[in-house]
C-alpha cells in the first residue's frame, strides 16, 4: 500500500492516488497500534509545549473522519434516516465547537 502511495505521489498521478486513498478503510487506519503511537508521540509536544490549538486541530481531523464513517459514508439516500443525520450534524456541531472555542474565544 505505501508503495503505491509513494509511487503515486512520485509521477503526480492523483487519479491513482485518490483510487488507493478511497479504498482504505480509515476507521481500520485509526485502530492500527503504528498510527495510535504516531498521533500519540505530536500529541504529548503539543501538550508539553502548550500548543492546544494546534492540538485541538490535530485531533479534530481524525475525528471528523470517525464521524463520517460511523454516520454518513456508504449510505444510500433510501437508507439514511434522519437520525443518522441528527448525530452527523451534532457531532459536527461539537467538534467545531470545541475548535471556535479553543481558536477564537480562548485565544491568548
Amino acid at each position: 500500500m505505501w508503495k503505491d502511495i509513494i509511487a503515486a505521489l512520485k509521477a503526480l498521478d492523483f487519479k491513482h492516488l485518490n483510487e488507493i486513498l478511497s479504498q482504505l478503510d480509515m476507521l481500520e487506519v485509526l485502530k492500527n497500534p503504528w498510527v495510535i503511537a504516531a498521533m500519540v508521540i505530536p500529541c504529548i509536544v503539543f501538550v508539553i509545549r502548550g500548543m492546544e490549538k494546534a492540538l485541538v486541530g490535530f485531533l479534530s481531523v481524525p475525528a471528523l473522519i470517525v464521524l463520517f464513517q460511523k454516520t454518513v459514508q456508504g449510505k444510500s439516500m433510501l437508507e439514511f434516516d434522519a437520525e443518522r443525520l441528527f448525530v452527523f450534524v451534532v457531532g459536527f456541531l461539537v467538534i467545531a465547537g470545541i475548535n471556535i472555542y479553543f481558536w477564537v474565544v480562548r485565544g491568548k
